[in-house]
């Protein structure tokens, strides 16, 4: 029986992205600390949602299926969750394909300006850093630290990879509507994850509205009590679901643990109620 009551965190990323837990480490560890409800929102993957849905079958948790992706509006890099979509899904699973690949040739990107300013980063190495999930700069960065080019992680992504730092490579990301289209298409609800103090800019709030996207996440660690207040608001004037969470990837660049940052049940209630498949939720 899932706990009917109590808080969700519905913004956690595992191994199959750029996360170091498994789905089951993730799910068993909400489980023992009294959440609800969960979602492993991974980068342009799926490939985790099976073992978390079953996962949460046997640690007694309701897991939500979920995903991040990225999109650029006019040069400016914003993220959409999708939530209680079908993971079976052709059409999504296909566009998550072609994007894997280009990830790869992003990371290979990467690695050749590294290389260029004598940091050697075989990929295979980068690659067996991934494992199963798909490849990612916090594999390359593990992969920098471990080599001693770098004292931290945190260092590798400042110095090196970060956006605008000497070796990124631009993400290859999918237009808002085509996001959009994707999960609706897939029974699923779309949400702007941590719009920060961007939520003020109505004509992009209202953009994103119109092309389908029914919530926004208010709860994240980036965010302060007076950035909540706003999101709140404007979630409300607009009528959309408020979400939430932590945005556990790993210790190295932890913000908030796992349930530290929530939502409330109402809000996984209210993305239930907005998912316009309804037959492949439990």
């Amino acid at each position: 029986m899932y706990a009917p009551t109590g808080p969700c965190d519905l913004h956690l990323h595992s191994h199959y992205s750029d996360g170091t837990m498994s789905p089951d480490e993730l799910v068993g560890f909400a489980a023992s600390i009294g959440l609800s409800a969960v979602s492993i929102t991974d980068h342009d993957t799926m490939n985790g949602q099976a073992e978390a849905l079953e996962a949460g079958s046997r640690h007694g948790i309701e897991v939500v299926t979920g995903i991040e992706f990225s999109i650029d509006d006019g040069g400016a890099s914003h993220h959409i969750l999708g939530y209680c979509f079908d993971h079976a899904d052709a059409d999504l699973s296909a566009a998550l394909v072609s994007l894997a690949a280009q990830r790869i040739e992003r990371a290979r990107g990467i690695v050749r300006l590294l290389a260029d300013r004598g940091m050697a980063v075989p990929f295979e190495e980068v690659l067996a850093e991934a494992g199963k999930g798909s490849v990612g700069r916090p594999h390359i960065a593990r992969v920098l630290h471990r080599r001693g080019y770098v004292a931290s992680v945190p260092e590798a992504f400042s110095r090196w990879i970060s956006d605008g730092a000497p070796c990124d490579v631009p993400k290859t990301t999918l237009p808002l509507d085509d996001v959009v289209g994707l999960v609706r298409g897939a029974g699923g609800v779309a949400v702007w994850a941590h719009p920060g103090w961007n939520v003020k800019k109505s004509d992009l709030l209202d953009r994103f509205v119109a092309a389908g996207v029914r919530g926004i996440e208010v709860w994240h660690p980036n965010h302060s009590e007076r950035i909540v207040e706003a999101i709140a608001a404007a979630a409300r004037e607009r009528g959309l679901v408020m979400t939430g969470g932590s945005d556990y990837h790993f210790a190295e660049i932890m913000q908030a643990d796992i349930g530290e940052i929530a939502a409330p049940r109402e809000s996984l209630d209210s993305l239930r109620r907005e998912a316009s498949g309804g037959s492949h939720l439990p």
